[in-house]
C-alpha cells in the first residue's frame, strides 16, 4: 500500500476530466491537481517548449511527493518525451490508451483524431492509432476549442458549436466511425461533437481512456492507498481559472471547487 498522492497536471481546466474518471475508479486514492493555466494553450507553441514547460510542472507536483503522475494533456503527452520518460515515478500519458480503445471501437478502422496543433503535428497520436488499424487517420487540429472551453464556454455555446462543426468536416467527408477527442479539454464539449457526427460515430474521451490506464497500473504495481482515508483533492492553478470555467468544473466534478493559486517555486 500507498498513501502518496497521485499528481495530475494539464495546460489549464481540461485535465480535470482525468480527474472525474479517476475519482470514480480509485475513490480511496489522494488527488493533487496542477494547471498552468497562465501559459494555456500549449496547442500553439514548440515540442521544445512544451517539454520545457511540462519540466517546470513534474517538478512543482514531484515536491508533493507524488507516486505517480498523469499527464493529462494531449500536447504534453506528444511533444514532452524527453521530460516524461525521465521521471523518477511511473507517469501515464493520454496518447497509447486513447489510441488501443479507438482501435477497438472502429468496425471500419476509419478513425478521426481531433487535437491541437501541437498534437497534430508530433505525428505521434496518429501515429500510434495507425500502429493498430493500419489505416490513416484523419487527423484535424482544432486551435480555438481549447481556449473556448477553458473560458467557461459550454457546448450549446452557438459559437463553440459552430468551431465544432467546422473542425467535424473532414470527418464527415472521410466517413470515419470513430473520433478520439485528442485534447483533454474536448470532452467538455462532447455533446456538440455528437451533435455533428451523429450516433453512429464513437467518441473517445482521451482523458477517461488515461485514467483507465493508469488505475489498472497502479493496481498491478500495488501503489494503491489502500484502505485509508483519502485527503480531499487539491487543485492548484498557476493563473486562477475565470468564474465560467469554475463553475464549468463544478459541473464536471459535480462538487465543489476551490482553486488555489500555484505560486513560482512554492510546494502548494
Amino acid at each position: 500500500m500507498d498513501s502518496r498522492p497521485i499528481g495530475i497536471f494539464d495546460s489549464g481546466i481540461g485535465g480535470l476530466s482525468a480527474v472525474r474518471a479517476l475519482r470514480q475508479l480509485l475513490p480511496g486514492e489522494s488527488l493533487i491537481y496542477l494547471g498552468d493555466t497562465a501559459r494555456m494553450p500549449y496547442g500553439d507553441r514548440s515540442a521544445e517548449e512544451i517539454d520545457r514547460m511540462t519540466g517546470e510542472l513534474t517538478t512543482r507536483l514531484l515536491r508533493q511527493n507524488v507516486k505517480a503522475l498523469i499527464a493529462a494533456c494531449g500536447s504534453i503527452s506528444c511533444n514532452a518525451g524527453k521530460t516524461l520518460s525521465s521521471l523518477p515515478v511511473p507517469c501515464y500519458d493520454v496518447v497509447t490508451a486513447a489510441a488501443e480503445a479507438a482501435a477497438r471501437s472502429s468496425k471500419t478502422g476509419k478513425i478521426g483524431l481531433a487535437a491541437t496543433e501541437a498534437t497534430v503535428k508530433s505525428g505521434r497520436f496518429a501515429g500510434e492509432i495507425e500502429k493498430r488499424t493500419g489505416q490513416a487517420v484523419t487527423a484535424v487540429p482544432c486551435p480555438r476549442l481549447a481556449p473556448m472551453v477553458e473560458s467557461g464556454m459550454v457546448p450549446d455555446d452557438p459559437a463553440l458549436a459552430a468551431a465544432v462543426a467546422e473542425y467535424c468536416k473532414p470527418f464527415l467527408r472521410d466517413g470515419v466511425d470513430t473520433v478520439v477527442l485528442g485534447c483533454t479539454h474536448y470532452p467538455l464539449a462532447a455533446t456538440a461533437f455528437a451533435a455533428v457526427l451523429g450516433e453512429g460515430v464513437t467518441l473517445i474521451d482521451c482523458a477517461a481512456e488515461a485514467a483507465k490506464a493508469a488505475a489498472e497500473a497502479l493496481k498491478e504495481a500495488h501503489l494503491l492507498a489502500g484502505g485509508t482515508a483519502p485527503a480531499a483533492p487539491r487543485y492548484y492553478f498557476t493563473a486562477l481559472p475565470p468564474q465560467p470555467a469554475r463553475l464549468l468544473a463544478r459541473r464536471l466534478l459535480g462538487e465543489d471547487f476551490t482553486p488555489q493559486l500555484a505560486k513560482p517555486g512554492d510546494k502548494g
